[in-house]
């Protein structure tokens, strides 16, 4: 895995049009089974059109040989983003942006997570009623 992890960084050092960059998911965590994909998050200097998404997807799918998840982080979930946050570190231009995100992303992910909580007890309780 290290080796392409290396392929990763290197392909991201060369793209002067991203800031941010990240592999998440069972790639990420060594969980990967025959048939896994690679979820990759980017997080761009200037928003990207469709066609510069398009291509930076297919460049990925070129360089891995399989399916890629590409995730713009601008437009992610928190959800989704806080996970990509915590995956491995391809790129980071702006170390600045980079922690700023990861607060306040953390934040966000873990509003929702304390609302679904208290979603699923109340839920629970008048169930029980």
């Amino acid at each position: 895995m290290q080796p392409l992890i290396n392929e990763l960084v290197l392909f991201f050092e060369k793209r002067e049009d991203l800031l941010l960059a990240f592999l998440f998911g069972s790639q990420a965590k060594n969980r990967a089974g025959k048939e896994s994909d690679y979820d990759i998050a980017v997080w761009p200097k200037t928003q990207l059109s469709r066609e510069a998404v398009n291509q930076l997807w297919q460049e990925l799918e070129s360089l891995l040989k399989t399916n890629v998840d590409l995730v713009l982080l601008p437009q992610a979930r928190p959800t989704v983003a806080w996970s990509a946050l915590r995956g491995k570190r391809l790129l980071i231009r702006d170390f600045k942006l980079y922690l700023n995100l990861f607060v306040n992303v953390s934040r966000e992910a873990e509003d929702i997570q304390d609302f679904l909580i208290d979603y699923w007890h109340l839920k629970k309780r008048y169930a029980a009623a």
